[in-house]
């Protein structure tokens, strides 16, 4: 009985890791949101970072925090996967980036100086 007992209890651990693992690994196949980090490599502060809905009409703040130049923010995590207009406000001026594609998991984005405003790339 006691050997019965101890079979079945291993067989439930194993059913229950093999349940929590399958979950874990679905996030490196499929994610449904991305994880944002900025890197601040220009010389003004970044107020605010947000997304314009596709005909402009709406704009939703993603990451509402104060970004001082040679800094980097915090990660921010939001349901964008997708291809977007990002607007990214400084306390000097306003900056939209059409096209930014963000196919979830984690990005890293630098953010620095150019000639005609801000220029971004992700690492």
């Amino acid at each position: 009985m006691k050997a019965a007992m101890k079979k079945v209890s291993l067989l439930a651990g194993m059913v229950s890791c093999c349940a929590m693992l399958s979950g874990c690994l679905t996030h490196w196949f499929v994610d449904s949101t991305t994880r944002l980090q900025v890197e601040n490599g220009t010389s003004q502060t970044i107020v605010e970072i947000g997304i314009v809905s596709e005909d402009g009409s709406a704009y939703r703040i993603w990451i509402q925090d104060t970004i001082p130049a040679g800094e980097k923010s915090r990660v921010y995590e939001a349901d964008w996967v997708g291809t977007f207009t990002m607007q990214i406000k400084t306390t000097e001026s306003s900056y939209r980036f059409d096209n930014i594609e963000l196919e979830g998991g984690s990005e890293y984005m630098v953010l620095t100086d150019s000639t005609d405003g801000l220029h971004y790339r992700f690492r």
